[in-house]
C-alpha cells in the first residue's frame, strides 16, 4: 500500500479552490489565517509573501504555497503594497483591466482527526516550494490549473478540486524530499526499501497479529536489527507505530460508522473490545465509546468550502 497515499486519506485531504483572482499591479490580498491548511498557487506573474514581523518572501511564478493555521498574511505584487480582503477581493473577483498583473489560485483543504493533527504538526509557516523542487509532473498539473482557471467551462469546479488534491501530494511530497529534517519519519523511512516493506504491510494489514519476528520477517532482517534501524527512523518502536496506525483507524469507524466497539476491534486487530477499549482509553485518554459521542457532538476541524466567508 502507497503509505502518502493512505495518511492522506485517512486525514481526509481534500482541496476546495474557493478564488481565482486575477490582480493588476498594484494589488494586494490579505488573508485571516484561519484556515487549517490552505494552498495558494502564483498561476502566473510575481508575488511576495508579507507577515507581521517576518520579512518578505519572494514567490516565482508557478510555486506553490502552503499555509497553515495562524496569524494573518498577505499576498502582494510587492512589499508594502496595499491589501485588499479575501472576503471582498471574492466578492470582486477577477479583473480585466490590462497591465502587469499576476493570477492566484486560492484553495483550501479539509482535514481531519489525528493523522491529520500529524501531518500539520510537521509542516512550518510557511511552506514554499518554488519551480525548482516541483517534478516535471506536478508542474504539468499547475500548468493545467492554470489553464482550466483561465476558461469556464461545464465542471469546471470539479477539475479545480480535483487538481487541488493533486497538488497537495506533489508539494508534500517535494517539500518532504527538498527541506532536510523536516520530513515526518515515517516518510524518511520509505526511502528504506526494507523499512518500507514493514510500514507497507503495516498499512495495508493493521488487523493482522502482527509481532516484532514478523514484523522483522517482513523486514528480511533479525529481530534486533530491525527494532533498532526502526525505531531510528521512523522515531518510535514498530509496537508504538502499529498500534498508532490501528488507533488512526479505530477513529476514523468510530467518527464515520455505527460499527460497534466488538467489530471496531476486529477491524483494528484486537482480540475482543475490552482488549481494545484498554488501548483506546490508553492512547487517547477516553473510552471509545465517550471518544465516539464527543466527536460526532463537535464541528469536525475542517477547512472552507468555497463559499465560506474569511480568509
Amino acid at each position: 500500500m502507497d503509505v502518502l497515499s493512505d495518511v492522506l486519506e485517512r486525514a481526509r485531504a481534500r482541496g476546495a479552490v474557493f478564488s481565482v483572482l486575477r490582480r493588476v499591479e498594484p494589488w494586494g490580498l490579505l488573508f485571516g489565517g484561519s484556515r487549517v491548511l490552505t494552498a495558494h498557487i502564483l498561476l502566473d506573474g510575481r508575488a511576495w509573501l508579507e507577515r507581521e514581523g517576518e520579512q518578505p518572501v519572494e514567490l516565482e511564478q508557478h510555486a506553490v504555497l502552503l499555509m497553515t493555521s495562524g496569524t494573518e498574511y498577505a499576498i502582494v505584487s510587492e512589499p508594502g503594497a496595499r491589501r485588499e480582503a479575501i472576503r471582498d477581493a471574492r466578492v470582486a473577483g477577477t479583473v480585466a483591466e490590462t497591465g502587469p498583473s499576476a493570477t492566484v489560485l486560492c484553495g483550501a483543504y479539509t482535514l481531519e482527526g489525528s493523522v491529520a493533527a500529524a501531518v500539520l504538526a510537521d509542516l512550518p509557516r510557511p511552506v514554499v516550494i518554488p519551480p525548482s523542487w516541483q517534478e516535471p509532473t506536478h508542474r504539468l498539473a499547475i500548468q493545467l490549473l492554470a489553464e482550466e482557471a483561465a476558461r469556464e467551462t461545464p465542471g469546471q469546479q470539479a477539475l479545480l478540486d480535483r487538481l487541488l488534491d493533486t497538488n497537495l501530494v506533489y508539494a508534500l511530497r517535494a517539500w518532504w524530499l527538498h527541506s532536510a529534517g523536516t520530513a515526518p519519519g515515517w516518510f524518511t523511512a520509505l526511502g528504506d526499501p526494507d523499512l518500507r516493506r514493514v510500514l507497507e504491510a503495516i498499512h495495508a494489514r493493521p488487523a493482522d497479529p502482527w509481532t516484532l519476528p514478523e514484523l522483522a520477517r517482513v523486514a528480511r532482517m533479525s529481530r534486533s536489527g530491525f527494532a533498532g534501524r526502526f525505531s531510528r527512523q521512523v522515531g518510535v518502536p514498530p509496537a508504538t507505530y502499529l498500534t498508532t496506525v490501528r488507533m488512526e483507524r479505530a477513529e476514523e469507524a468510530l467518527r464515520h460508522t455505527d460499527a460497534t466497539l466488538g467489530e471496531i476491534a476486529t477491524a483494528v486487530g484486537y482480540s475482543n473490545p475490552f482488549a481494545f477499549a484498554t488501548a483506546f482509553r490508553r492512547h487517547h485518554g477516553l473510552a471509545p465509546g465517550r471518544w465516539r459521542q464527543r466527536a460526532r457532538g463537535e464541528d469536525v476541524a475542517e477547512v472552507v468550502s468555497p463559499g465560506a466567508s474569511g480568509g
